[in-house]
Protein backbone atom coordinates (compact mmCIF):
# COMPACT_ATOMS: atom_id res chain seq x y z
CA UNK A 1 0.00 0.00 0.00
CA UNK A 2 1.12 3.55 -0.70
CA UNK A 3 -0.32 6.94 0.20
CA UNK A 4 0.90 10.22 -1.22
CA UNK A 5 -0.32 13.66 -2.31
CA UNK A 6 -0.37 15.29 -5.73
CA UNK A 7 -1.24 18.84 -6.78
CA UNK A 8 -3.13 19.89 -9.90
CA UNK A 9 -0.62 22.06 -11.76
CA UNK A 10 -2.25 22.68 -15.13
CA UNK A 11 -4.06 26.01 -15.55
CA UNK A 12 -7.40 24.46 -16.56
CA UNK A 13 -7.51 22.23 -13.50
CA UNK A 14 -8.75 18.66 -13.20
CA UNK A 15 -11.47 18.13 -15.82
CA UNK A 16 -12.44 15.59 -18.51
CA UNK A 17 -9.12 15.24 -20.34
CA UNK A 18 -6.98 14.91 -17.18
CA UNK A 19 -9.53 12.51 -15.69
CA UNK A 20 -9.35 10.32 -18.79
CA UNK A 21 -5.53 10.31 -18.62
CA UNK A 22 -5.65 9.23 -14.97
CA UNK A 23 -8.24 6.54 -15.71
CA UNK A 24 -6.12 5.22 -18.59
CA UNK A 25 -3.05 5.06 -16.35
CA UNK A 26 -4.91 3.46 -13.43
CA UNK A 27 -6.47 0.87 -15.71
CA UNK A 28 -3.03 -0.21 -16.90
CA UNK A 29 -2.17 -1.57 -13.45
CA UNK A 30 -3.90 -4.95 -13.13
CA UNK A 31 -5.05 -5.88 -9.65
CA UNK A 32 -4.38 -2.49 -8.08
CA UNK A 33 -6.99 -0.33 -6.38
CA UNK A 34 -6.29 3.40 -6.73
CA UNK A 35 -8.39 6.03 -4.97
CA UNK A 36 -8.20 9.81 -5.40
CA UNK A 37 -9.38 11.84 -2.39
CA UNK A 38 -9.89 15.63 -2.38
CA UNK A 39 -7.76 17.16 0.38
CA UNK A 40 -10.31 19.78 1.47
CA UNK A 41 -13.71 18.17 0.92
CA UNK A 42 -12.78 14.55 1.54
CA UNK A 43 -14.67 13.43 -1.59
CA UNK A 44 -13.13 10.34 -3.12
CA UNK A 45 -13.19 8.50 -6.42
CA UNK A 46 -12.05 5.15 -7.74
CA UNK A 47 -9.54 6.02 -10.48
CA UNK A 48 -11.12 3.43 -12.78
CA UNK A 49 -14.54 5.09 -12.64
CA UNK A 50 -14.90 8.01 -15.07
CA UNK A 51 -18.15 9.32 -13.56
CA UNK A 52 -16.61 9.39 -10.09
CA UNK A 53 -13.48 11.12 -11.43
CA UNK A 54 -15.58 13.74 -13.23
CA UNK A 55 -17.24 14.60 -9.92
CA UNK A 56 -13.76 15.46 -8.63
CA UNK A 57 -13.43 18.36 -11.12
CA UNK A 58 -11.18 20.92 -9.41
CA UNK A 59 -9.17 24.07 -10.19
CA UNK A 60 -5.42 24.49 -10.46
CA UNK A 61 -3.70 24.16 -7.09
CA UNK A 62 -6.06 21.53 -5.71
CA UNK A 63 -4.35 18.90 -3.56
CA UNK A 64 -5.43 15.28 -3.82
CA UNK A 65 -4.45 12.36 -1.61
CA UNK A 66 -3.87 9.15 -3.54
CA UNK A 67 -4.27 5.74 -1.92
CA UNK A 68 -2.84 2.74 -3.75
CA UNK A 69 -3.66 -0.81 -2.71
CA UNK A 70 -1.31 -3.06 -4.63
CA UNK A 71 1.46 -5.53 -3.97
CA UNK A 72 4.72 -4.20 -2.56
CA UNK A 73 6.51 -4.31 -5.89
CA UNK A 74 3.75 -2.58 -7.87
CA UNK A 75 2.83 0.22 -5.42
CA UNK A 76 6.06 2.27 -5.88
CA UNK A 77 5.72 2.02 -9.67
CA UNK A 78 2.13 3.27 -9.50
CA UNK A 79 3.10 6.12 -7.17
CA UNK A 80 5.88 7.21 -9.54
CA UNK A 81 3.62 7.07 -12.60
CA UNK A 82 0.79 9.07 -11.01
CA UNK A 83 3.18 11.63 -9.52
CA UNK A 84 4.78 12.11 -12.93
CA UNK A 85 1.39 12.43 -14.66
CA UNK A 86 0.34 15.23 -12.28
CA UNK A 87 3.76 16.91 -12.51
CA UNK A 88 3.41 17.07 -16.30
CA UNK A 89 -0.06 18.66 -16.15
CA UNK A 90 -2.20 15.56 -16.67
CA UNK A 91 -1.91 15.76 -20.44
CA UNK A 92 -2.76 19.48 -20.61
CA UNK A 93 0.75 20.82 -20.10
CA UNK A 94 1.49 23.38 -17.41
Amino acid sequence: MAEFTVTVKNSKGFHLRPASKLLELASSFEGASITLRHHDSGRSADCRNMMALMMMSSPQGTVFHVEVNADDTQAPEIEAAITQLFAKGLGDGI
